[in-house]
C-alpha cells in the first residue's frame, strides 16, 4: 500500500492595520498588546480602546513585534491563518460557530461561548476601583468572559440599548445559553451583541433570559431633530428650568414616584443635555402646573405648556427607536399631560399612549422577574418599580373607556415591589440637596406607601374587570348569577381587607402633616372608583324590572351601596384647597366621573321612595362639594379635574325635578 504524505496547505498573510473596528476572532486587524499578551479576544467597536482595555481603564495600543510574545509557545502566524481558514470552511472555529449569513451584505452572525452580565458579587476586581455609588449608577464593570460584553447593567452601557429577547424571538434562548451571537455591519463593526441576564434553571423551570445589546445608530435626520428639540425645550423654560425641576419633585413625585430621583438629579447636574429632551420637557411641564400655588416662585412663566408637551412627544417619537428606562419614565409622565380646556370625556389619546408605554416596557424586559439576574440591585429595583407603574397606567387607562387591559396575568412574571425597591434612589446626597425642596431630600415612607397601596388596589381592580367587565366574562357569567355573585363578593372582601389594612399615613384621616394629607386624595378617590365598578357588577343587570323584584341583586345590594357611598360624599367634603391644588394625575378625572355617575345610577334605580330620598341626598351632598371646589379652582389643572363630572351632575339637576314629579315611566333621563 502506497504511503500517503499529506501536503501542507498553502498559507497566506493578511495585510493588517491596527485601530479600525475589529470583530471577535478577526484576522483583518491585529489585537492590541494587552489582548495579545492575555490571548483573549480583542473587540474594537469603532475605534480604540478595545472592549477589554476600556473595562480596565487602561491604554489600548499595538506594538509590532511585542517582546512579551513567547515564540516557543506560539503557532507560526502562517499556521494560524491556515487553521482559521480551514475551520471556517468546515463551518466552525475552535471557540465559535458560524450559524448563518446575515441579510446585510458583508455581515454575518457568529456565536461564541455566552458572556453573562457580570454579577456584582462575582465579578473580578477592577483596575479602576472596586466600589461605586448606587445612587449615581457610575458602574465599574469587569467581565466574566473576556470575549463578551463587560457590563453588569442593561441601562448604562455607552451608546448601547438593551432589548429583551423573548422566548419566541429570532433565536432560541436555550441555544443562546451556550452560544453568544454577534452581528457585524458592513464596516466590520459590531451592530448587535447578546448578553445573558440569567442562564435559567431547569430544576426550577426558570428559562434563560437574554438581551440584544444594540449600537445606537439612527437616521441623521432623527439625531438632528432630537438635538433641535432639546435646544428648543431649554430655550422655552429658561431661566426657570432649575425651579421647575424642584417643583416637580416637591409636588408630583410624592404622588407619582416613577422618576429615578437621585439618578435624574445627578445626570441633570453633570450634564442635563444627556438626559433625553422628552423627559426633561415632561418634568418641566408637570412642575410648571404648580408655579401659581407655590410660595417660593416669583414672576410668571412665558412658555405655552401645550407647546412644551408637544416638543416632548416629538422627541419621544424618535427616542422610541431605542427605548430604555428613561423612555419608560417619560411615557409614564406624559400620560398626565393637562387635557384640553373643553374636554368633557377622556380623550382616547390616554389609552393609546398607555398602550405605547406597555409596549416599551415589554421591549426592555420590565415584565420579566429580574431578582436572579446578574444586575446591580439598584437597577433591579428600578425595573420592578417601573413595571408596576406601567401596570397601573394600563389598568386605569383601560377603565377610562371600558377597554380590556393589555396586560394580563400570563403576560408578566415581575413580582410586586417591596418598600426598599421604592426607597433605593430617594435619599438625596449632600451635593445635590440644593436642587430640591427640603421635603424632597430624604426617603418619605408615605410616598412609598402610596405607590405600594395603589399597586394592591389596581390588582383588585384587574381581578374585578377580568371577572365581569370583559365581553367574554359578561357573557359567561350573566347566565350563572349565583356563581357570578359569589365571585364578586369575594372581590368585595378583598377590597374591604385592603381598606382596613391600608397604612394610616395615606388615609384622609391623617392630618398631622398638611403636605402628606393633601397628597392622599388620589389614592382614596381610586378606592371609591373601584367600589363603584364593584357595585355596578353586583347589582347587574340594571333594569327597571329589577326595582320591583325584592330578590334581585339590585334590591339586595342597594342599601349597602348607599352606605358605602356616604363615605364617598364625606371624602369629597374633606377636600380642601391644598388637596385640590395638589397633583391628582391623569386618571382622577375618569375616576371622579365614575363615582359621580354611580350616584346618578343609584337615584335612577332606587327601588322605594325612601331609597330614592337617600340616593338624592347623596347627590345633593356631592353637588355641594363640587360647587365649593369649583369656587377654589383658579388654575387649569383643577378646572380640568372637575369639569367633566360637574357637567354631568349639573345636567342631571336640570332634569331631576321633572323626573321626581313624573316618575321614571315614560321619562327620558339625561345620559350620565
Amino acid at each position: 500500500m502506497e504511503h500517503y504524505t499529506p501536503q501542507r496547505r498553502r498559507s497566506f498573510k493578511i495585510k493588517t492595520k491596527f485601530g479600525s473596528a475589529r470583530q471577535w476572532r478577526s484576522r483583518k486587524n491585529p489585537p492590541c498588546d494587552a489582548c495579545r499578551r492575555r490571548k483573549t479576544a480583542c473587540i474594537i467597536e469603532t475605534a480604540p480602546p478595545c472592549r477589554f482595555c476600556r473595562s480596565k481603564g487602561q491604554t489600548c495600543i499595538y506594538t509590532d513585534g511585542d517582546p512579551h510574545r513567547r515564540a516557543s509557545r506560539e503557532v507560526p502566524e502562517s499556521d494560524q491563518d491556515t487553521t482559521d481558514s480551514t475551520s471556517l470552511e468546515a463551518g466552525y472555529t475552535d471557540n465559535s460557530l458560524l450559524l448563518s449569513p446575515a441579510i446585510e451584505s458583508d455581515s454575518f452572525l457568529v456565536a461564541s461561548p455566552i458572556a453573562q452580565v457580570a454579577s456584582p458579587n462575582d465579578r473580578r476586581a477592577s483596575a479602576v476601583g472596586s466600589q461605586t455609588s448606587p445612587a449615581t449608577y457610575n458602574l465599574t464593570s469587569t467581565p466574566l468572559s473576556d470575549s463578551g460584553p463587560t457590563v453588569d447593567t442593561l441601562e448604562d452601557n455607552y451608546n448601547r440599548t438593551a432589548h429583551s429577547v423573548g422566548l419566541a424571538g429570532e433565536q432560541d434562548t436555550d441555544l443562546l445559553a451556550s452560544f453568544r451571537s454577534v452581528i457585524t455591519n458592513e464596516r466590520d463593526g459590531i451592530s448587535a451583541d447578546v448578553v445573558q441576564a440569567t442562564g435559567g434553571d431547569l430544576e426550577t423551570t426558570a428559562f434563560p433570559v437574554h438581551f440584544n445589546l444594540l449600537m445606537d445608530e439612527f437616521q441623521p435626520a432623527d439625531d438632528a431633530a432630537k438635538h433641535r428639540i432639546s435646544e428648543k425645550v431649554e430655550a422655552m423654560v429658561s431661566p426657570h428650568a432649575a425651579t421647575l425641576v424642584r417643583l416637580f419633585f416637591k409636588h408630583v413625585h410624592p404622588v407619582y414616584c416613577v422618576v429615578s430621583k437621585v439618578r435624574f438629579l445627578q445626570g441633570y447636574r453633570d450634564d442635563k443635555l444627556k438626559i433625553p429632551a422628552s423627559l426633561r420637557a415632561a418634568v418641566y411641564g408637570l412642575g410648571s402646573t404648580f408655579w401659581q400655588h407655590d410660595p417660593d416662585t416669583q414672576g410668571a412663566l412665558q412658555f405655552d405648556l401645550h407647546n412644551l408637551f408637544e416638543a416632548a412627544q416629538s422627541s419621544l417619537q424618535r427616542e422610541l427607536h431605542a427605548p430604555n428606562l428613561w423612555t419608560i419614565q417619560t411615557s409614564l409622565l406624559l400620560l398626565y399631560e393637562r387635557p384640553a380646556d373643553n374636554a368633557t370625556i377622556e380623550t382616547p389619546r390616554t389609552w393609546v399612549f398607555s398602550s405605547r408605554t406597555v409596549a416599551c416596557a415589554q421591549m426592555v424586559g420590565l415584565h420579566r422577574e429580574s431578582s436572579t439576574w446578574h444586575l446591580v440591585r439598584e437597577e433591579k429595583s428600578l425595573r420592578k418599580k417601573l413595571w408596576w407603574a406601567t401596570y397601573m397606567s394600563d389598568i386605569w387607562s383601560s377603565v377610562c373607556h371600558g377597554n380590556p387591559p393589555l396586560v394580563y396575568s400570563g403576560s408578566y412574571t415581575t413580582t410586586q415591589p417591596a418598600a426598599e425597591d421604592l426607597a433605593f434612589d430617594e435619599e438625596v446626597p449632600g451635593d445635590l440637596q440644593d436642587m430640591v425642596d427640603i421635603s424632597s431630600r430624604t426617603v418619605d415612607i408615605s410616598t412609598s406607601a402610596r405607590f405600594l397601596e395603589m399597586v394592591k388596589l389596581s390588582r383588585i381592580l384587574h381581578e374585578l374587570i377580568d371577572s365581569y367587565f370583559l365581553d367574554s366574562s359578561y357573557q359567561h357569567s350573566i347566565n350563572q348569577p349565583q356563581l357570578r355573585e359569589s365571585k364578586l363578593l369575594k372581590i368585595r372582601q378583598e377590597l374591604e381587607t385592603w381598606s382596613s389594612l391600608v397604612p394610616n399615613c395615606v388615609t384622609m384621616a391623617y392630618t398631622t402633616d398638611a403636605t402628606t394629607f393633601r397628597n392622599n386624595a388620589p389614592l382614596n378617590l381610586a378606592y371609591f372608583a373601584v367600589q363603584a365598578l364593584l357595585f355596578r357588577a353586583l347589582m347587574s343587570p340594571a333594569k327597571m324590572s329589577a326595582k320591583s323584584d325584592p330578590t334581585s341583586t339590585l334590591c339586595r345590594h342597594f342599601d349597602l351601596a348607599v352606605n358605602e357611598f356616604q363615605k364617598f360624599t364625606r371624602f369629597m367634603d374633606r377636600i380642601n384647597q391644598a388637596c385640590l391644588h395638589a397633583f391628582w394625575g391623569g386618571h382622577a378625572r375618569s375616576q371622579l366621573t365614575l363615582c359621580g355617575n354611580f350616584l346618578i345610577y343609584l337615584f335612577l334605580l332606587a327601588p322605594s321612595p325612601a331609597q330614592v330620598h337617600a340616593a338624592f341626598e347623596l347627590l345633593g351632598s356631592f353637588h355641594e362639594s363640587l360647587q365649593r371646589l369649583r369656587g377654589w379652582a383658579d388654575d387649569d389643572a383643577s378646572l380640568a379635574l372637575l369639569r367633566p363630572v360637574a357637567l354631568r351632575i349639573d345636567s342631571f339637576f336640570l332634569h331631576a325635578a321633572h323626573i321626581m314629579r313624573n316618575g321614571m315611566a315614560g321619562t327620558q333621563a339625561p345620559a350620565p
